[in-house]
């Protein structure tokens, strides 16, 4: 029993998979005997348009002829009106018919001779009624008995009687086509459908059978989900207070890591002030020595110029600890801008970006003059969001545009946006010196930088806008090559998602 248990879930894609087969071949094998059919019915059509057309044309001679009889009996003009109809109606049953076999080499053989015999016999029968309307009654008379028009019709009609005869033949053997070709599609449609109906019996029974083991599996799936869910609660506790460790201690870190730096500052600067104290009096007993030895100078005593040789020295080892003391300084306070970041509750809350890019504009107004920059805003989609960290966001974002613009090039930054059902997408475009695509990754790295450092920065800014963008729930990607300027795409969900995200 156990064995077969397994089985049975196996069973089912594999009936479903012949079941969609099935399917596939009958719909096909319908589609071409519907076409045939069609194709069938049209021949048919066909065949019965010509055969009718045919009849018409003799039956229009017919008439014709009846009516130039009447009028050479009665010598009454009302009788020609049906003659004068029946010639163009001939013509044109002519054209239609050579239009419909045009395919038919033979028929529009026999349709030129037919055409032939049938313009002969108008003429005869227009000589007979000119003849009559021109009191020649016995010259029409004549005319008519020397029987050339009669030959003319009789051969008229053994041609065409003929032609239709042919046409019923192929009308017999086209309908008989067509009737196997709907037979064969009904064949096909009940046999398509009883093994569509046996398969999904099968099927049925099949879910049927499973019912009692879903529902055992289902309830085995409840009690996993339920531990998965317990699971998952402790891992989020578990990496939350191990989040909140590490900020806490990258503040502790950093701020007391500032007590030894002030220090360090503060000696500095006493070493600053003692220094002119210190190479005074060196100098001052280096000359009282030359003065008691003359000839000390040349055993080692310290000349005044080797004294402010190691003046130099000595600013310049103080500049270097100065330097680095500012920039460890620097790094300290981004440590700690970025910790209490990582503590700080988001309000969310409707914001117009259009107003709040053209307020960072406003801001960089100054600068973007001095730097020859234009920026550009399009027209932006509103979210709900938070919206101190959206306006530190896009104002890193220009504020590193404005920094890294090429040398001799205007610079140009465009800001725009589009949204679709869940996002507002923006993207922030330059046309400065762009990224190396190798460092796309190394710029959103803490401390990290891309390119020369000849330009002013810690290496925080983007990290902080890309811990920032997480924290909101959304993504952030480059695009950038050098020489060819960058674009940052931000997407934010246009509504809050909940929540206070962690940096990442």
């Amino acid at each position: 029993m156990a064995s077969t248990r397994p089985a049975l879930p196996r069973l089912q894609p594999i009936l479903l998979g012949i079941g969609f087969a099935v399917l596939i071949a009958i719909s096909a094998a319908t589609v071409f005997l519907v076409d045939r059919a069609s194709t069938d019915a049209q021949s048919v059509s066909h065949t019965i348009s010509v055969e009718s057309k045919l009849s018409n044309l003799l039956l229009a001679v017919r008439r014709a002829e009846s009516s130039q009889r009447g009028y050479l009996f009665t010598n009454d003009g009302s009788y020609l009106q049906e003659f004068y109809d029946s010639e163009p109606n001939a013509r044109q049953l002519l054209t239609e018919l050579r239009a419909l076999t045009s395919d038919n080499p033979a028929r529009l053989q026999m349709l030129d001779s037919a055409g032939k015999l049938i313009g002969a016999k108008f003429k005869e029968m227009d000589e007979t009624i000119s003849l009559n309307q021109h009191d020649r009654r016995g010259d029409a008379r004549r005319l008519v008995l020397t029987g050339g028009g009669r030959n003319i019709a009789d051969q008229l009609r053994t041609m065409i009687d003929a032609a239709i005869l042919d046409e019923e033949r192929l009308l017999s053997e086209r309908t008989a086509q067509s009737r196997q070709t709907n037979s064969l599609l009904l064949y096909v449609t009940l046999a398509g459908a009883a093994l569509i109906v046996v398969i999904g019996t099968l099927s049925i029974l099949l879910v049927q059978r499973n019912a009692r083991q879903r529902e055992t599996a289902r309830a085995e799936l409840a009690s996993t989900n339920a531990n998965l869910e317990r699971i998952v609660e402790y891992r989020t506790a578990d990496l939350t207070e191990a989040n909140e460790e590490i900020q806490r201690f990258a503040y502790i870190v950093s701020h007391d890591l500032r007590s030894p730096l002030v220090n360090i500052m503060g000696f500095t600067s006493e070493l600053e002030v003692l220094r002119k104290d210190i190479f005074d009096q060196v100098a001052k007993l280096s000359a009282d020595l030359a003065a008691l030895n003359a000839q000390a100078a040349d055993a080692g005593t310290v000349t005044a110029g080797e004294i402010d040789r190691l003046g130099l020295d000595f600013d310049e080892a103080i500049r270097f600890i100065k330097t680095s003391i500012a920039n460890m300084d620097r790094l300290i306070n981004a440590v700690l801008k970025l910790s209490r970041e990582g503590r700080r509750q988001f309000e969310p809350e409707r914001v117009d970006m259009d107003a709040l890019l053209e307020s960072i504009r406003e801001t960089v107004t100054h600068r973007a003059a001095e730097l020859g920059a234009s920026i550009e805003i399009g027209r932006l989609p509103e979210v709900e969001t938070d919206r101190l960290a959206v306006e530190q966001i896009f104002a890193n974002l220009v504020d590193n545009a404005l920094k890294y613009g090429r040398m001799g090039e205007p610079l140009y930054i465009e800001i725009l946006g589009r949204g679709t059902a869940t996002h507002a997408i923006y993207d922030v475009r330059d046309n400065g010196r762009g990224i190396d695509p190798g460092d796309h990754a190394r710029v959103f790295e803490l401390f990290r930088r891309s390119g020369p450092q000849d330009r002013p920065g810690e290496g925080i800014g983007l990290a902080h806008v890309r811990a920032l963008v997480r924290r909101l729930g959304g993504s952030m990607a480059l695009t950038s090559e050098l020489g060819q300027g960058s674009t940052f795409t931000v997407s934010l969900p246009r509504r809050w998602v909940g929540g206070n995200r962690s940096v990442a």
